[in-house]
Order: C-alpha cells, then structure tokens, then sequence
C-alpha cells in the first residue's frame, strides 16, 4: 500500500507539546511540527543493561508507552523532505536528538537549537542546520551509564547489607552526605557565652544614641562571662564619652548579573518558599510558552540584542539617570559553564508579570517577574549609599583603650535598587551627622544581653544548592533532580524550610562513608564531572573513562561484601535498662525502613520490639484523637510507625488490616467529620477534612499580626 502524500515537506521534531505548540506559530505550512513527549529511549529498569565486557555499551530499549509514539513519528516523516531535530540545546537534549535518529532510522536529520522560542530565534535555527555533536551525545552516553553502573551495583549490596527498597546514585549520595555532616555539626556544637555590651550616650541636643563595644586596646573585644561585664562596668563607671573618630564615606553597590539556574533556585527558594524542583518546572512552562531563554544555564552573559532592548528600557521608564553610559557585559566565571547558554531572561521585555498571571498563574508570574528584575536591573547604575561610623572612647579612663561604635547608612541614589527592589532601608543619620570629633557626649546607662553561639544553620535547598554548585556536584539540571530524590527515598525530611537526614539517610551515608569514601567524596565527584565536560570537548575517551571508575567501584564493592555484616549497619547499640516484652532479654538499638526502635538482641529468634519514641505516651491527647477499638472488627488500635509517620492500625494485623490517620480532636464545621493534617502538593502543611473527597473543607491558618511580619 501507497504511503500516502503528507501536505508538508518539513517535519520538526521536539521533546514537550508544549513546545511544540509554541513553534508551530511559527513556522509556515511547509512544517509539521511533533514531539516526542520527553525521552523515548533509555537503558531497561529491570536489568543492568550495559555490556561491561564489550566496551561498556549500553543497552538502550524503548521506553514503555513510548512505541505508540515512535510508530506516528515514522509516519509524519516527509518522503522527499527534511526532518528537524530541535531538542534543548545541552548534552541531555542532545542525546534525545541522537535516540530519535535512532528510532526512526533517519539517515540524515537536521540538528536545530535556539536559546529562546521566538519566531526570529526559531527561523534562525532553521535556517542554518547542523549535525549531531557526537561529542556530546558520548558524554551524556558515560554520565548515563556510569549512574547505571554506580547506582545499580551499590544498591544491590545496599539491600544485601541493609534492606531491600534503598538506593545510592553517585550524585544524590555526596548531597545527603552534605546534609548528615551538617547535622553531626550540630550535634558536635557546644555553644559558647558571650555578651553585648552597649553605652546609652546624650549628645548636645539631647539625643539619646546607643554605641556598641568594638575593642580593647586595638583589637576586636567581646566579654564572655557576667563576670568580666561587670569588671567592665566597674571599670568605666561614670565616665563620659569622648568623640575620638567620625568617619564618612559613599560607596558603590553594583547591580547583580542576570540567573543562572542555581541562583535562580535559590532566589525562588528563599523569596517564594518554592522547591527546586517547583522552580524548574515552571521555568520549563515559561522557556516552552516563549518567554524566557533556556532555563539550565551556567551562563551570566546576555546577547547585544536583549541588552540593548534593557537600555532602551530603562531610558524609557525609568530616566537617563539610572542609564550607565556604556553596557554592563558579565563574564562567566564557572569553569563547567553550559555550551554557550545565555543567562536566564525574558525573550521581550514588554511581557510583564500581569500577562503571565493570566495566562499561565500567579506562581509564573512570580518566577517570570524575579528573571525580569534580575536581567533588567543587571543594566542598570549602582546604588549609592553614604555611611558614617562615629567612635567614641571613655573619656576618664586612658587604660585599657575601649571603642565603642555608632554609625548608619543612608541611600543617596537607590540605582538598581530601583527595579530589583530590597537592599537596606534608609536610615535617619541627621542626629549622628551633627556629631563633631572632639565633642563629649554624656553616658545616660549601659546596656548589656547575655547571648550564646548558635550552631551551624541547617540546609535549606537554597543553600544546598549553593554548596553543591561550589563544590562542582552536580549540573544546574541536576540540582532539583538530587533535591527531590533524596527527600523521596525518605533520607531526608524538611522542617520548615530546613532539610534534615532522617535515620535511614544517615545509616546509608555512614555505610558509604566507611566503605565508598571515594564515591561520596566531594572532589572525586566534581574531578567526574571535568572528565564528563572533556569527554564532550574530545579529549577523554569514553572507554578508558568507564575503566577508570568502574574496575576501582568494583573492587570496593567485593571489599565491602567480604568484611561488612548487617547487624554491624543496622544496630547503633545496646539499649541500656530495656528489656524485651516478649522473652525479658537484653534490646539493642536498630534502626529499621521508618526509623530506629528497640529490638529484641536475640532477633530473628524472637521479634520483640517497642517503640524508642515513646509510642502512645508520647502523643499529645489535647490535639490528637485516639480511637477506642478497630471499626472493623473491635479489637484494640496500637500506634505504629510509617513511611509517611504515625498512624493507628488494627492489633490483630495481618489478620485484620484496618489502618485510620492521624485524626485531631477539632471536627469539621462543614460536615461534622474530624480534621486531619495534610500535606499538600508542594510540600506545605494545612488542615483539611477528613471527609475528603465528599467535604472539601481547609481550614484557613491564621495571619501573623503585623508586629510579627
């Protein structure tokens, strides 16, 4: 049968619908534009599928579902046309670009990559086709397959040695044990006494001003007992203060380069309280929708083209004054920068963040207004600011030499403040500016506040993603993938907007550390990624590359099988004065899927355990409501512990299975049935009904008062 005549000559190719959507505005009726709806070819779930002995070749098959896909790719190719691969212009989207040659057995297609979806951008690239980087495709082929190797071989002596269900990956490990060691950090801190020290001083016009201790005898002083505040009070007694210095100076703040993905993770993460992985999946939207360039860039340069539109921009807007005579150029200091990505910025800069609200939602609106304020401030003049420090010392004591400090700053031309918003609020100077050297202020009091060292501050993903793009872990497109892998395989929890190890994630991280020290190593890891980066500049050799790191894994893993029990993972110790409930003998501490427990040491001849949180006795009745007996079948509900925490279920299990949440003792206005906690969708806790989905009742949290903003 005749294949029948398609009414185009041109098939264009992409990764999303969305995307595709998008391009097919413009381009004519000579294109089709299709899309491969993400990756259609990968290595097999259920198997190695890498073929160590024959030159590590890996074994890719067609992704489940996907075969549907392939066969109405096969049909839209043009018989005497041409077929355009436009996948995201980076290692990943070109290794999709080679599997769909791949799959559709294409002798000759066309290879297109733009940084933005914008009609000139789009016919550019069609205009002036190349070919598959191979290069390329060889370093996404070894990032691949070693994460195939790493993952698969570690993780199957993970279960042999822990449990079955856990997993390490070879960038996901050296972030959890970013978090572990942070948290040992904590641990390990003994906070540490010290006092503020200020003098309330009355000048000419009977301004009250607050100086702070800076030093004694030229050095930086902070007393560290009660004992030494007062032998300093003693010491100064009634003194008044002499003016000994007033300096004044204007400094220069410079705008901030456009983002880059990490720094656009962070912002989000800190300004909007959005996960990595939230951040980039709207970014996708607005890069797909045409309004931003490429989202997963290293890159702080912008084209000539978007830099001229900022300045005219500014002109227009905002005056000549904001307006530097020449444009701002940003060099890109990362040495693992993408391939030649500009910075993330809008595509035109008269979309603003009222369009995407309705368009695409608030939260797109949000990320949208945050690239725009970054890209256009990033051309703007520097703020400037004049601060005044004021020096004061006790007039009546000449030893030791005491200085204590006042001073402020005050805005004398916001610049890009003006557009990006923030930075310091202005402060009233007029009383310490009329203070002259020389002069002598009067001590009205002393004020004093005992404080303490406070540990390490926890991660946030912000941060996290701060450490591990300066540690090299990582990619900007691997970020949000690390983030969430680690908090879905339950090594890691959030408390607030803190990420903590879970018991797990720190038994996984300490199995690593004493027998993988060189795979959760930070600098093994980012030494990888180099080689990854020369792999696609053909300077590394695939082959020698995998040798390189799998034969020394290997040897590791065989290592680690020999000399490592179990019990040696799983138990943290002896449970001291705890007995078993069902033998009466010794309990050791174990840690188990959901976290530890006392268990019985004679285990697996008896299974006697209790709960090391405290089980029943630790709930708080006030707020949680406790089930009297099994809706099912009347016996008593025990508390257990889950993936998810606590919950009630049957004691009669396996028998009876019934299971009920957490339920609070506040009932539903609407319906009259018990609220329950919920997680929602971006990890945010409410209190909804546990009707749900008959009752869909939220009960709204309460506003912090204005003091607490």
């Amino acid at each position: 049968m005749a294949k029948k005549k398609l009414s185009y000559k041109n098939l264009l190719i992409v990764e999303s619908p969305a995307k595709a959507k998008t391009i097919n505005k413009y381009l004519g009726k000579d294109f089709k534009v299709k899309a491969t709806v993400g990756h259609i070819r990968d290595l097999p779930k259920s198997d190695l599928g890498v073929d160590i002995e024959n030159g590590y070749e890996p074994e890719f098959t067609t992704i489940y579902g996907k075969a549907k896909i392939i066969k109405e790719l096969k049909k839209a190719v043009p018989k005497d046309g041409n077929v355009y691969l436009a996948m995201d212009p980076d290692r990943e989207g070109e290794a999709i670009a080679w599997h769909v040659k791949i799959a559709l057995e294409l002798k000759d297609p066309k290879r297109v990559t733009f940084n933005e979806i914008t009609k000139d951008a789009v016919q550019k690239a069609v205009d002036n086709p190349g070919k598959i980087d191979d290069d390329l495709v060889e370093a996404q082929k070894a990032r691949r397959v070693l994460d195939r190797l790493v993952g698969y071989k570690v993780t199957e002596l993970i279960w042999k040695k822990i449990w079955y269900g856990l997993s390490a990956g070879r960038v996901q490990s050296p972030a959890l044990r970013l978090i572990v060691e942070k948290e040992e950090e904590r641990e390990a801190f003994n906070p540490e006494e010290y006092w503020k020290f200020s003098v309330i001083v009355k000048d000419e016009q009977k301004n009250e001003l607050e100086a702070e201790l800076k030093s004694k005898d030229g050095k930086k002083y902070i007393p560290s007992t009660g004992k030494e505040v007062e032998e300093l009070e003693k010491t100064l007694g009634d003194s008044n203060y002499k003016v000994v210095e007033v300096s004044e100076k204007e400094v220069n703040r410079r705008p901030y380069p456009p983002l880059t993905t990490s720094k656009m993770q962070q912002s989000a993460n800190i300004g909007f309280g959005f996960t990595s992985k939230r951040t980039m999946g709207i970014a996708q939207a607005l890069y797909q929708a045409g309004y931003i360039t490429y989202m997963r860039t290293d890159s702080i340069s912008m084209s000539s083209k978007a830099i001229k539109e900022i300045r005219s921009l500014i002109s227009k807007e905002y005056g000549e004054k904001y307006l530097p005579k020449k444009p701002i150029y940003y060099k890109t200091k990362s040495k693992g920068a993408q391939e030649a990505h500009e910075a993330i910025r809008p595509t035109d800069f008269s979309v603003n963040k009222a369009q995407i609200k309705k368009e695409l939602g608030s939260a797109h609106a949000k990320l949208y207004d945050l690239i725009w304020r970054r890209a256009v401030s990033s051309q703007m003049n520097p703020k400037k600011a004049k601060v005044l420090t004021v020096k004061i010392s006790p007039k009546d004591v000449s030893k030791p030499e005491y200085i204590f400090s006042l001073g402020g700053e005050m805005i004398l031309f916001d610049g890009f403040r003006k557009v990006l918003g923030g930075g310091k609020a202005q402060e009233d100077l007029a009383q310490i500016s009329q203070i002259k050297e020389g002069e002598e202020l009067k001590k009205v009091k002393f004020e004093k506040e005992q404080k303490f060292t406070q540990p390490p501050a926890r991660y946030t993903e912000a941060s996290l993603v701060k450490a591990l793009e300066k540690l090299g872990i990582g990619r900007p497109s691997t970020y949000a993938t690390i983030i969430s892998t680690i908090q879905s395989r339950g090594y890691v929890t959030k408390e607030g907007k803190s990420l903590l190890p879970t018991d797990i994630g720190r038994v996984v991280t300490n199995f690593l550390r004493n027998n993988f020290e060189r795979l959760v190593d930070y600098e093994y890891t980012a030494k990888v990624e180099e080689q990854l980066d020369d792999i696609s500049a053909d300077e590394v050799q695939y082959v020698p590359f995998m040798e390189s790191q799998y034969k020394p894994l290997l040897e590791e893993i065989k290592k680690a099988d020999k000399e490592v029990e179990k019990e040696d993972v799983v138990i943290l110790g002896a449970a001291e004065g705890e007995k078993c409930p069902e033998c009466g003998g010794e309990m050791v501490i174990r840690v188990g899927r959901y976290g530890k427990f006392l268990s019985c040491a004679k285990f697996p001849d008896c299974k006697g355990m209790k709960d090391l949180s405290g089980g029943e006795e630790s709930l708080d009745y006030d707020k949680y409501y406790k089930p009297e007996k099994c809706p099912k079948c009347g016996a008593k509900m025990v508390l257990k512990n889950g993936k998810y925490g606590k919950f009630w279920a049957c004691e009669k299990y396996p028998d009876c299975k019934t299971t009920m949440p957490m339920l609070l003792n506040e009932k539903c206005p609407e319906c009259g049935e018990r609220l329950v906690e919920r997680k929602g969708k971006w990890g945010k806790m409410f209190i909804g009904c546990s009707g749900y989905p008959d009752c869909k009742y939220i009960k709204k949290s309460k506003k912090k008062k204005e003091s607490e903003k």
